[in-house]
């Protein structure tokens, strides 16, 4: 955003708008005047009363004695000509620069008017970017109709002394795909705005793309039943016209070519085939038709084509066949435009068309070649030598929703907020709807990418909250949707199931989960303190992402807990189940809420179906629950099982009904055959509790008590009572360090019993460590590995070669890359991160080294992504992060889990053994593409979870340290 000149407080030198009016000239471009009574219906929204539009007609009596906003386009404006010929308006540093303005207040501008707000546009958009810039200054929300946020009221707007120059963009075209439209966006169009995508509809879309300085737009384009399909050149005369006159520039999508949709292929051919082969002479024809209709409008025609369904060509060589349409195009191009250069043109190298660019399909050198990522937000390909001096130069197209392999994700938003830079931007918004943040993150990016400091990330949110929300919890406001993103980078919401956190291992189910509640508990108590009319912005933009996220992630960590339970008895396996349909009617309860907002504002908005995706990795048709379990809680077990279940954290249980390791055979627990019931160990580095959980598992009512060996062992609770009001008791355990035994290495037993007779043990590993090394600084081995997140090395590289960024990646504590400033470094120039850390036991297998790379790609074949693994003094020489090179244009192995699991593991056998004392890892990330974010060493202790394990204990100079 460019520099505030707006203020609500009057001082001497400012000017007051109140009663003021904006002064256009008649001859200026129809988008800028409609921009212009948008501004004046935001002054309303602000202050009450609109400012007035006065159109220029060579006379200035009609703004004698007013306040003005001058507004125009420097080689349309007669008034701003006038003042750039009186040398009272300087406009050297846009003029003919790509979407620029200039806004300054200008003295005497002309008659008898004092002082005006000058707003200079280098061209059309450059003006309307101008004047929405300024409603933005005045607390007008470029999401103020999506998002009903209700600018905050002040009796007067002042404007102070200044100047401020915004642009050219970062990105020259920048937009949206409207895509994956049905159910949601098709049902709430339908019923707000008739039967087709109209240009009404269309209206609102220019206006909020404008506002947030976005040009370029794919539209809707799904077919569907019972609807014939989008087309936005068929379904309403006006919408090509409208947005031409509005100002934004009309492309179509990947696989809809030369400014047709699909729809109207099939409304125009019901029997014929979208098959190049079989239908050529129809195809150029509905090519031809497409061009000849674009002819006089703002366009980016998109080349190419697809199969039928958005699939590959099913042609016996399809890259000759793309050739030879390329080669029609250009000519109906040149015959319709009379050159094949023009208009703007796109390839969209999608999928397997990036493999035919890979093999040699030749593309014009005006053609923008348009980039995609692999569908989840992971770029393919850059470009790359002569690539980078194409007159088209090159796009990317991003998708924030898809409908597709492995798994499509188009309920709510679930994109942690990235960014990249181009000639095109073309983000696949879905709904739009629920995107709002996401949204606004992207377009801000393009329009200046240096507006968010990746040292300062949160700034974003801060900005987002100010002009949203109200003052009063704008700051805490920013916070949670900064917390929001945080978790929104652990896994999509549709590619969460019941096993994918663990509930047994690392607390990382119920750590995500309390995560969620947390800020579902922070939101509601602001949500509550609002007024009424402040409430609905809040709910779209925080509370209800906040409350679906934390019902989802509920629902599938009690569908974990319930099929535990059921698998080992417990009376409380129907409770959870019990709660697990509450939760999903809670799920559709909120909804309904959302859809209800408003007198049903948003009404089909939230329609989309979000559980059941394990049958397909499509939407499924509506949601579904599976597998949930019920025991007979009117039964017994068998006695010789008893009433009383234990079960220990990291263990679900040997068979169905059983805890411990034969339960028939050797109760109590011996803990020397399967390991049911041995905790993990406490270590004096290690995490500080652990604990076990006692259960019914009958119709027996009882108490019970823990019974330890030692008195420096504690138990909470040590006792109990179990009966239909409580079934279940968690009982932690910790060791007073200070009193334990020097050296003390043991299994220990904790006895439980129960006034109904059940007895058993459970057995503890307890170790009392000891640093031999009191200098030593670093991480400490416990629980049989050692985990140390990738920023947290041991000491600084010379030269600043790598830079932290704290809001990448799956953990709080963010990655580690290569300095952007250190771009053009060698591999061989980059300095190695070290880390330090400490092993107690000598052990005669080699560890694993297992390292977390947050998602990304080669984007340069010829320069595949590596690092380079020294452990001590042996290196492991230069490793590629796509271990098998996949084939060209293709995914590599192991994508479909890596992309839904949003990093990449790799794992490497260390060749010899490590002692005890102290070592090094020493890493070098030998690309810029690479951000590493976690460091594991597995000495064969490492269990089972999403995450991995939880940062090991950290000493400086042998002491414990946060």
């Amino acid at each position: 955003m460019a520099d505030n000149l707006v203020t609500f407080q009057p001082e001497e030198g400012k000017i007051s708008l109140a009663g003021g009016c904006i002064l256009l000239d008649r001859d200026d471009f129809q988008g800028v005047h409609i921009a212009a009574s948008f501004l004046s219906k935001d002054f309303e929204m602000v202050t009450g009363s609109p400012l007035s539009l006065t159109t220029y007609e060579g006379s200035l009596t009609e703004v004698e004695g007013k306040h003005c906003v001058i507004v125009g386009t420097i080689e349309s404006s007669r008034p701003i000509q006038t003042l750039i010929q009186s040398g009272k308006l300087n406009v050297d540093e846009i003029q003919g620069c790509w979407e620029s303005f200039v806004m300054t207040v200008v003295d005497n501008p002309m008659g008898s008017v004092k002082k005006s707000l000058v707003i200079a546009g280098s061209d059309k958009r450059g003006t309307i970017y101008g004047v929405y810039t300024l409603s933005e200054q005045i607390g007008v929300s470029p999401w103020y109709w999506w998002a009903d946020v209700v600018p905050t009221k002040h009796s007067d707007i002042f404007i102070q002394p200044g100047r401020v120059r915004c642009g050219p963009p970062t990105v020259k075209y920048r937009g949206i795909f409207i895509n994956d439209e049905a159910p949601s966006l098709t049902g709430w169009v339908l019923e707000k705005f008739g039967p087709k995508y109209n240009v009404e509809f269309y209206r609102k879309v220019f206006e909020l793309l404008l506002r947030l300085k976005a040009n370029f737009m794919w539209p809707a384009m799904w077919p569907g039943y019972p609807n014939p399909g989008n087309s936005f050149f068929a379904d309403d005369a006006l919408n090509q016209k409208t947005a031409n006159e509005w100002g934004i520039v009309v492309s179509t999508s990947h696989h809809e070519p030369m400014q047709r949709a699909m729809a109207e292929w099939f409304a125009e051919n019901p029997a014929g085939s979208w098959s190049w082969i079989k239908s050529r002479e129809k195809i150029q024809d509905y090519f031809k038709d497409g061009a000849s209709r674009a002819h006089g409008y703002e366009s980016y025609i998109t080349l190419g084509m697809r199969g039928d369904g958005d699939r590959a060509m099913a042609v016996d060589d399809p890259p000759a066949v793309l050739r030879e349409i390329l080669e029609v195009q250009r000519s109906i191009i040149n015959d319709v435009y009379g050159a094949p250069d023009k208009p703007n043109q796109l390839l969209a190298l999608y999928k397997e068309v990036q493999e035919y660019f890979e093999n040699g399909l030749v593309v014009p050198d005006d053609v923008t070649l348009l980039f995609a990522d692999d569908n989840f937000g992971n770029i393919r390909r850059l470009p790359v030598g002569m690539e980078e001096n194409r007159a088209g130069r090159a796009g990317i197209y991003f998708h924030l929703e898809y409908v597709g392999e492995p798994r499509s994700y188009k309920w709510i938003n679930s994109n942690s907020c990235v960014s990249s830079t181009h000639q095109i931007w073309v983000f696949n918004v879905g709904d739009i709807k629920p995107l709002e943040l996401p949204i606004t993150f992207a377009m801000k990016m393009a329009w200046d990418i240096a507006s968010i400091p990746m040292e300062d990330f949160e700034s974003f949110f801060q900005s987002f909250s100010c002009l949203n929300f109200p003052p009063s919890i704008s700051s805490q406001s920013a916070q949670l949707l900064y917390h929001i993103d945080r978790l929104l980078a652990l896994r999509k919401h549709e590619h969460i199931e019941h096993d994918t956190f663990s509930i047994l291992n690392y607390n990382e189910a119920e750590n995500i989960w309390d995560a969620w509640e947390i800020l579902a508990k922070q939101a509601e108590e602001l949500y509550t303190g609002l007024q009424d009319h402040e409430r609905a912005a809040f709910f779209e933009l925080v509370l209800h992402p906040i409350k679906a996220s934390s019902i989802y992630t509920r629902l599938r960590v009690s569908q974990a807990k319930n099929r535990l339970f059921g698998l080992q008895r417990r009376n409380t396996t129907n409770e959870v189940a019990q709660e697990v349909l509450d939760l999903f009617d809670a799920d559709f309860d909120l909804s309904e809420e959302y859809h209800s907002l408003l007198g049903g504002k948003w009404n089909h908005m939230l329609r989309q179906p979000h559980y059941g995706y394990r049958e397909t990795w499509h939407a499924p048709s509506r949601d579904m629950i599976d597998g949930i379990c019920y025991v007979q809680t009117r039964q017994d077990s068998n006695p010789i099982v008893g009433h009383m279940g234990v079960a220990v954290e990291g263990e679900q249980g040997t068979r169905p009904g059983l805890t411990n390791e034969e339960s028939d055979r050797t109760h109590p627990s011996r803990g020397d055959l399967i390991p049911g019931l041995t905790l993990p160990p406490l270590e004096t580095f290690g995490q500080k509790t652990r604990y076990f959980e006692i259960f019914r598992r009958g119709t027996a009512l009882f108490t019970w008590k823990v019974s330890l060996p030692h008195d420096w062992i504690k138990a909470t609770p040590s006792s109990g009572t179990l009966d239909n009001d409580t079934n279940d008791a968690r009982v932690y355990i910790e060791v007073d360090w200070n009193s334990a035994p020097p050296e003390f290495d043991e299994i220990v037993q904790l006895a439980i019993s129960s006034s109904v007779g059940d007895y058993d043990h459970v057995h503890l590993p307890i170790i009392r460590r000891k640093i031999l090394v009191e200098s030593f600084t670093g991480f400490i081995e416990s629980d049989g590995c050692i985990s140390i997140p990738a920023t947290r090395f041991s000491r600084p590289v010379e030269g600043s070669q790598y830079q932290i960024i704290p809001f990448l990646g799956r953990t709080e504590y963010g990655v580690v890359e290569r300095s952007h400033a250190k771009k053009n470094s060698t591999a061989a120039e980059m300095g190695f991160l070290e880390y330090d850390f400490y092993v107690f036991s000598n052990r005669t297998e080699p560890p694993k080294l297992v390292l977390y790379f947050t998602t990304t790609l080669d984007t340069d074949t010829s320069d595949p992504l590596t690092y380079e693994v020294m452990v001590d003094k042996r290196s492991y020489g230069e490793l590629r992060l796509m271990e098998d090179a996949p084939k060209i244009g293709d995914l590599p192995p192991g994508w479909t889990q890596a992309v839904q699991d949003c990093v990449w593991t790799r794992t490497l056998d260390l060749h010899e053994t490590v002692h005890s004392g102290e070592h090094v890892i020493r890493i070098r990330l030998c690309n810029q593409n690479l951000l590493l974010e976690k460091i594991v060493v597995d000495f064969g202790g490492v269990r089972e979870s999403y995450l991995g394990p939880l940062p090991s204990t950290f000493v400086k100079d042998g002491l414990v340290h946060s």
